[in-house]
């Protein structure tokens, strides 16, 4: 059997591009020879998997990607129990609420609801480095020290010129998140955007979920801070308390 793994690969850069990515860049960062690219692309666009441009210079993730995406989805407890308790967290606040699930070094949102003013969007799919965001400390503040360690080691990516990459300061992030229950971060992934997030503990296996608010800095006052804070450690333990019923 051939090895998919160059097709994996592919697939995986095309979706956490944020734009088109040409036919030479794919050559470059994939290490293929040209024509071995040029035939897992025309496969994979006959598939619906990946979009071409009309000239075949430069290709996107395609629709047919949201199928396997939309299988796990539909399959997941988790996410179909959090729905409706995202929604009253979102009316409560006018804040975008999101549920999100470790994977690897990564956090990925798995499922969101957005406020009225919210410019970003669906996040659905999107993926963060899990130090780096609030709901990744969350959810890392319940995890052992060695998991912490081996991210740490792999390299934390900064988004933003306040992102904390070193290890003194992601360990003080996760011993306060730890004490409180919650974790937070102010612009550190999203310029001008703050998070706060608690993980969902149901002590049956490893912490992987947390829900998080994602809340514009300059509403993100000390107190609505609290509020926030109160609204997702609730939610987390509604939604530990389905998983569990």
């Amino acid at each position: 059997m051939a090895d998919e793994s160059p097709t994996l690969d592919l697939l995986e850069r095309l979706a956490a591009a944020p734009d088109r990515v040409t036919f030479d860049a794919l050559v470059r960062q994939l290490g293929l020879p040209e024509g071995v690219l040029r035939g897992r692309l025309d496969r994979l666009v006959a598939r619906g998997w990946v979009e071409a441009d009309p000239e075949g210079t430069s290709y996107a993730i395609g629709v047919g990607a949201l199928r396997p995406g939309s299988a796990y989805l539909y399959g997941d407890r988790t996410t179909r129990l959090a729905g409706p308790i995202l929604t009253r967290v979102r009316d409560q606040l006018d804040e975008s609420v999101r549920l999100v699930r470790l994977d690897g070094t990564a956090i990925v949102c798995l499922a969101s609801r957005e406020a009225s003013h919210d410019p970003a969007g669906p996040q659905i799919g999107r993926r963060y480095p899990a130090l780096a965001s609030a709901s990744g400390r969350a959810i890392m503040a319940q995890r052992n020290r060695g998991e912490v360690d081996a991210m740490l080691d792999a390299g934390v990516e900064a988004h933003t010129v306040d992102s904390a990459v070193d290890r003194v300061a992601v360990y003080r992030a996760l011993g306060e998140a730890r004490v409180r229950g919650w974790a937070y971060e102010r612009g550190e992934l999203v310029p001008g955007v703050g998070c706060v997030a608690a993980a969902v503990q149901t002590g049956r296996q490893p912490v992987t979920d947390a829900i998080s608010v994602a809340v514009p800095l300059s509403r993100l006052t000390d107190e609505h801070t609290e509020d926030v804070a109160a609204s997702v450690q609730r939610a987390s333990r509604e939604l530990a308390a389905a998983l569990l019923g």
